[in-house]
């Protein structure tokens, strides 16, 4: 096979992964929903390799289950698997803002600035959390761990993924913007414990949030917390 073969083959796996990847983490293939791959790959004018491939990295990310006789599904969300996600953000989320109180100024300068700017422009809750997901990932970014970031980026796709689901009710600006000036005011002072502790403070408010809004959307019925 020619390098020009071989780009062309990576590239439409690469296509078709993040592709899937999206639909299902913007909830257009919901948990539970079969994924056919012959007819994946009339919709994606490819062969089946592509789409094999494809679906067996997203079973590797967890967001898809490989079945019986070639079969494979959107895996299922669990309640459990939002306390998992939870518990990480409290785990990893005072992490990168202690390390973020390192970087240059004029990174924190345009954090602040951008942070106002994605906040002003959000109305519904989709945009809020968009701007929050920025937020949080931009500083996980500027902590300079590359994985911490990965993990961050990972994490908030996830949780949006299920507000998705729970049909969240919409989130008003100032809710996370308060708790995000605070933090910058404590990065631009170079304090890491205070940016630390309010980001603490502001998982674990978020944390009460999300749970009673999976609790009452019934999406979880029948299954227990352990939070």
């Amino acid at each position: 096979m020619t390098v020009e073969r071989l780009t062309k083959s990576a590239g439409l796996r690469e296509g078709v992964y993040a592709d899937l990847r999206r639909r299902i983490l913007l909830c257009e293939l919901l948990p539970g929903q079969t994924l056919d791959i012959g007819e994946l790959s009339v919709e994606y004018g490819t062969s089946r390799t592509p789409v094999r491939d494809a679906l067996h990295r997203l079973a590797h990310d967890d967001l898809v289950e490989i079945l019986p006789r070639s079969q494979c599904r959107v895996a299922p969300v669990t309640l459990q698997d939002l306390i998992d996600l939870l518990n990480l953000r409290e785990a990893t989320g005072p992490m990168a803002c202690r390390l973020a109180a390192q970087a240059a100024p004029a990174e924190l300068a345009r954090l602040a600035d951008e942070t106002e700017l994605g906040y002003g422009g959000a109305h519904d809750s989709s945009s809020v959390l968009s701007a929050s997901h920025l937020f949080h990932c931009t500083v996980a970014r500027l902590s300079g761990n590359k994985r911490l970031h990965t993990i961050t980026e990972n994490l908030f796709e996830e949780l949006e993924r299920i507000l998705r689901l729970c049909s969240a009710r919409p989130l008003e600006p100032g809710e996370p913007l308060d708790d995000h000036r605070r933090l910058i005011e404590a990065l631009q002072d170079r304090d890491g414990k205070r940016a630390a502790d309010i980001e603490l403070r502001h998982i674990r408010k978020a944390r009460e949030v999300i749970i009673r809004l999976a609790l009452d959307s019934g999406v979880f019925a029948g299954e227990r917390l352990h939070a």
